[in-house]
């Protein structure tokens, strides 16, 4: 059943940016779906309660993105995904598919424990101050999901600019959406249990200099979270 777009009346302040993250997030959501147009700029403009000129902005903006097409004499379509809009930096959020969680648990289990790796030599006194501010917040927000999983994904995040490699940190900027929602998917799905306990051990092997147990260790986290979503999965299709 295809579903319906589910626009709301937007406030005066910001018309602009309104338009454009409803518009972007009826694309992600996939409920605009790939080479499906849209409806007129007129029945946009009477759904949200703004003016045309308001609606064709942020068409134009998500044109702009590579996330919508104008065809001359036709209207405007959604575009198909592609790998190079992965890489935009001025795309804002990636889509996330039911099962695109283990496409970003793929790309973390590599990123993560090279730049645990290089952690353990490179991490400062400031950089190991951060990540234990961060345990204190993961442990206090434990009955918080959102909380938690903020800062869960601030522990990798930092561990990451502990490496003090940028191209790590730019592409965890580029992606940071992506990491976020698919953190907050499994946080809610498994709990905080997992991310109190591996994320202790690893800075404890960040500060004991054991390159090899925080490599271990954050091998493990990631392996074990995939395995227990996939069993979450088959429990709750």
């Amino acid at each position: 059943m295809k579903q319906k777009a589910v626009l709301t009346p937007v406030r005066r302040n910001r018309v602009r940016d309104q338009v454009f993250d409803q518009f972007q997030e009826q694309v992600i959501k996939g409920v605009w779906k790939p080479g499906e147009k849209l409806p007129s700029e007129n029945e946009l403009a009477s759904s949200l309660g703004v003016s045309r000129v308001s609606i064709r902005e942020g068409l134009q903006k998500l044109v702009t993105l590579g996330l919508l097409e104008t065809r001359h004499g036709e209207g405007t379509f959604v575009k198909e995904i592609t790998p190079d809009l992965y890489l935009n930096a001025l795309f804002p959020m990636l889509v996330l598919e039911h099962t695109s969680v283990f496409h970003v648990l793929e790309y973390r289990r590599s990123m993560d424990t090279g730049a645990v790796a290089l952690a353990v030599r490179r991490a400062t006194e400031d950089d190991i101050a951060e990540l234990e501010r961060i345990m204190v917040v993961m442990k206090d927000s434990s009955a918080d999901p959102e909380r938690f999983a903020e800062a869960d994904l601030d522990f990798h995040l930092a561990v990451a600019k502990a490496a003090k490699n940028p191209i790590f940190i730019k592409v965890n900027s580029i992606i940071k959406n992506t990491l976020s929602a698919s953190m907050t998917g499994i946080v809610q799905a498994l709990g905080p249990r997992d991310g109190l306990f591996y994320h202790r051990k690893i800075l404890d092997a960040i500060k004991t200099g054991n390159t090899a147990e925080a490599v271990r260790l954050m091998d493990e986290h990631v392996v074990k979270t995939i395995d227990r979503l996939e069993k979450s999965r088959t429990k709750h299709p």
